[in-house]
């Protein structure tokens, strides 16, 4: 499911992509099987990230640096200089 169809608009190009309801039954459970396992995957990674910005605030807090704007926050993430 890799090969995602998006417009330029940012929405599902529903005219390119693949017409489901012509697939057999096993084929469909094998699709919903794959994307079951992709959105597993994704939500993991999701909430590992979450702990991870948990963990850098509770870090900063300890260090008494005021709360981060989410983009002060995603430049600590990413390793960045701090603008000053």
């Amino acid at each position: 499911m890799s090969d995602q169809r998006f417009t330029p608009s940012g929405g599902f190009d529903w005219e390119s992509s693949e017409d489901f309801t012509a697939l057999p039954e096993p084929e469909l459970r094998e699709l919903l099987a794959l994307v079951g396992e992709e959105e597993r995957r994704a939500a993991y990674r999701h909430e590992l990230l979450r702990g991870r910005v948990a963990l850098i605030r509770a870090e900063l807090a300890g260090r008494g640096v005021a709360a981060l704007s989410t983009e002060e926050l995603a430049r600590v993430l990413l390793g960045e200089e701090r603008e000053r």
